[in-house]
């Protein structure tokens, strides 16, 4: 009969490389390989059995039937006992009508622990942990063919259960089917296999399993978390092709040709993933070894990308200390010396050979007393840092005096193992001589370098850089310093910046800054370290609180607010004035913010600020240069949209180089620039100078709205140009109406209600435009004495579809009821909107669904 192929010499030691197969199918025609190597096929004759019928008659004729096939087979014991008594491997004749074991070899016996007669007296059933039903099955499939595998649980005599795979054979013995079933016990290579799969399938490593062609065969989870690729898009691929560069392609292959050679290979690396960035690896290599030849590879991977970041990290830091200005010391935590830099080395006289391992009392100049050193050990170990000045001795026996700064160093375990130092001469003649240049660099008030001094100091550092330094500059702005000096006096303005400066000063007193006194109420500040935005951010903030700590000046509470810009080197300039002026530009947008008073420079600062610039320059020009236009939209009656009951003025912009600018752009800049006032009362003139000539021609002059700035409404004379230009016009004030915005209430209030109580009792009427968009209170709609208010068209977009807006129109014009108000509603544009405004009792309305901005001619039509 046909062996099976021995899938153990298939075993790679792969996981899961054990590949029997399970649904082998034995055909009625079997391959029997006889002694010459020839094969011959016999038919074998199967019975139709019924699975389902059982009975002692059967057992007495199967079992006679065995009797007579032993009987013949007498003559041959020799060959009986060699294919089945005396062989090593498990073997089983089973009555697959009945499941009674019939015959069993000495392997057996020992394997399941009976005696032969106790084995023979038992039903298959009985050694199957599977069901009878399941056993069944299994012996009808093995009986017909379909089926000769099973893995299943076998009890042994001690109740021990272990995995076993049995070949099942159907045998005809004197025309009965009966199964012979070889059995290996598989529980440890089961096992081995579990171990495996564990290891492989969990290690903490990157692992590839490689073929003899170093193709891959397997990879664990680990590997696609380190190289991204999962195993469909690797398996049966080099591993070179994968994770190799075109740089280190040539290493990969001789070291992959030194395993399969035998040789196991460690080292580190750069390798790629599937994004394509490489990365640092710790490699491994080793063959896989199968009766004494190489059938393949184990790869593992270890990423030790933060490791070398690490490294790189402690040598950056090693070459700052190295090359820093001050002298840098390093102990252990006996005060034993281990590392000094060069300026050390330049202010002692020591070289590092000389003095590592000699303890810090080699300095000592003897002037200091116990107490004093006692004081520093005891800050040292309980707070954690010294600083002050020391008199120590150089090797030539110099004695000099130096800024010390001691920071103790703890490990994990909070324990102190080292100590660093960091010191500056400040001897008596390099201090004599740095006061005689402090009167040339420093500003005669604070202390603090002066302007021009500073802009040296900044590009001094920028020449001494290296490629990759990088530092930052602080640019803080005093806000309404002016006004202190104004109304207390730059007696107090001058004390008050002396003790902002030393704030400063102490909080910033380490080398890495240098602090600049820069205009009168500016400061600017170089931060000579690299440092993160958040690390910057941090910094700004803790200025700006020391800063908004009340001061106290002459008996007087000052509270001090600040804005901070920040410019970073090389990113936002390569010199000083460039850097300065960066920082200055951040500083202002922070000052136009009511929240965040910290900003960093970006090049859309500067491009707002030309765009600004020029846009300023332009609008300057534009009435001169006849570039403005007023365009007029009617208000409708929204119960007769037949009826015109009123229009609004729109000033227009139409300049030759830029075309159409918005009022939206154009606008904000005029009252930021204070070009709003000349702008608005030339708006007004026109509008006056226009409905003029509208009841000089007999047209119908219904009432125009003009819009009016905060700024026109502060002018204390405001009210008294009005009526001047109302009066060279010849006009009733009730044909003018002045719209304000909510925004009035930020301003001088004061002034404000005075001018606009002035025009109402003259005539005009006052609406607020853009209602709900800002903050106004019930109190300050009574205050200024409104007529009309206007409904912005952020409420009226939508307003079908979404109920809260709904509700807040119903709202608003419930409101203007009670106090006897008239309501527009802005920007109408569907019908949906009108009549839902008509339903709602909304008065009047405006908007592109009735009428777009109209020039002079068209409105005078539309008016006849």
């Amino acid at each position: 009969m046909k062996e099976k192929n021995n899938k153990k010499e298939e075993n790679c030691n792969y996981s899961n490389c054990y590949n029997y197969n399970k649904n082998n199918k034995y055909n009625n025609n079997h391959e029997i390989k006889e002694k010459n190597h020839k094969h011959k096929y016999e038919r074998y004759e199967y019975l139709d059995i019924n699975t389902n019928t059982h009975n002692d008659t059967n057992t007495t004729n199967t079992t006679n039937t065995i009797k007579e096939f032993k009987k013949k087979l007498s003559g041959k014991e020799y060959l009986y006992r060699t294919l089945f008594g005396n062989h090593n491997t498990i073997m089983l004749l089973i009555d697959p009508d009945t499941g009674q074991i019939l015959e069993a070899n000495q392997a057996a016996v020992r394997y399941y622990g009976y005696t032969k007669d106790e084995l023979l007296s038992k039903n298959i059933i009985d050694l199957n942990v599977s069901s009878p039903e399941q056993v069944k099955e299994g012996m009808l499939q093995a009986k017909s063919g379909q089926k000769n595998y099973f893995e299943v649980l076998h009890i042994l005599a001690n109740g021990e259960q272990r995995e076993v795979e049995i070949h099942s054979i159907p045998i005809e013995i004197e025309n009965k089917i009966f199964i012979l079933s070889i059995i290996y016990d598989v529980s440890y290579r089961l096992h081995k296999e579990l171990m495996f799969d564990t290891l492989f399938f969990n290690s903490p490593y990157a692992v590839v399993i490689l073929d003899r062609e170093q193709k891959i065969v397997n990879i664990n989870k680990n590997f696609t978390n380190i190289f991204q690729y999962e195993l469909h898009e690797v398996k049966g691929k080099s591993i070179s092709q994968l994770v190799s560069s075109s740089e280190n392609a040539e290493q990969i292959d001789n070291n992959l040709q030194l395993v399969y050679r035998g040789e196991v290979v460690k080292q580190e690396g750069k390798r790629r993933r599937k994004d394509g960035k490489m990365i640092d690896v710790e490699i491994l290599g080793y063959p896989i070894i199968s009766r004494q030849s190489i059938i393949g590879v184990y790869v593992i991977y270890g990423d030790i990308s933060c490791k070398k970041a690490y490294e790189e990290q402690l040598l950056l830091f090693r070459k700052i200390l190295e090359n820093n200005t001050e002298g840098v010391v390093i102990t252990d935590n006996c005060g034993n010396i281990e590392w000094v830099n060069a300026a050390f080395e330049e202010i002692t006289g020591y070289k590092l050979s000389e003095i590592q391992g000699q303890n810090m009392n080699i300095l000592k100049s003897g002037m200091q007393s116990g107490e004093f050193y006692k004081d520093m050990w005891h800050r040292l170990i309980n707070v954690g840092k010294w600083s002050g000045e020391i008199w120590n001795k150089t090797k030539s026996g110099e004695i000099y005096a130096e800024w010390l700064t001691i920071n103790n160093i703890r490990d994990n375990m909070g324990k102190i193992t080292h100590y660093v130092g960091i010191f500056r001469d400040i001897s008596e003649k390099k201090r004599i001589d740095r006061r005689i240049n402090e009167l040339q660099q420093k500003d005669i008030l604070t202390g603090l370098y002066n302007r021009s001094y500073f802009l040296g100091l900044v590009n001094t550092y920028i020449k001494n850089c290296s490629e990759d330094e990088r530092f930052s500059i602080i640019f803080i702005g005093i806000e309404n310093f002016k006004e202190i000096n104004n109304s207390l006096g730059h007696y107090i303005g001058d004390k008050l910046m002396i003790e902002l400066s030393k704030r400063l000063k102490n909080l910033m007193k380490d080398s890495d800054y240098i602090i600049s006194r820069y205009s009168s109420d500016e400061f600017a500040i170089l931060c000579k370290f690299n440092a993160s935005e958040y690390e910057m951010l941090s910094t700004g903030r803790v200025v700006l609180e020391n800063i908004k700590y009340p001061f106290v000046i002459e008996n007087t509470i000052l509270n001090v607010t600040a804005s901070i810009g920040i410019s970073r080197f090389p990113n936002d300039g390569k010199d000083a004035e460039t850097l300065i002026r960066r920082a200055d530009i951040a500083m202002y947008k922070a000052k136009s913010q009511t929240e965040d008073k910290i900003f960093f420079y970006s090049i859309e600062m500067s491009k707002e600020i030309e765009e600004r610039f020029h846009l300023t320059n332009l609008l300057v020009r534009a009435i001169p240069n006849n570039e403005l236009f007023i365009y007029y939209q009617p208000i409708f009656n929204i119960q007769n949209p037949r009826s015109i009951v009123g229009m609004e003025a729109l000033l227009r912009w139409e300049n030759p180089v830029l075309g159409e600018v918005m009022p939206e752009k154009f606008i904000p800049l005029a009252e930021k620039t204070g070009l709003i006032m000349y702008i608005g009362e030339w708006v007004l003139e026109q509008v006056c100078k226009q409905i003029n000539l509208w009841q000089r021609t007999s047209c119908k002059v219904i009432p125009v709205a003009v819009n009016i700035s905060v700024k026109q409404l502060e002018q204390h004379d405001f009210s008294t140009k009005v009526k001047e230009i109302i009066e060279r016009y010849n006009l009733n004030p009730s044909i003018l109406e002045l719209e304000i915005t909510e925004s009035v209430s930020s301003g001088d209030v004061v002034t404000i209600v005075k001018n606009l109580k002035e025009l109402k009792r003259y005539g005009l009427k006052i609406s607020m435009d853009d209602f709900g968009t800002g903050f106004s209170s019930l109190g300050q709609l009574d205050l200024f004495e409104l007529d009309k208010l206007k409904i912005d068209k952020i409420f009226i977009d939508d307003l079908t579809n979404i109920t809260k807006k709904q509700n807040l129109v119903k709202s608003i014009i419930a409101l203007a009821r009670s106090l006897e108000l008239q309501v527009v509603a802005e920007g109408i544009e569907t019908c949906e909107q009108y009549r839902y405004l008509k339903q709602i009792g909304c008065e009047q309305g405006q908007g592109y669904l009735f009428s777009k901005p109209l020039t002079p001619e068209e409105i005078e039509k539309l008016l006849k």
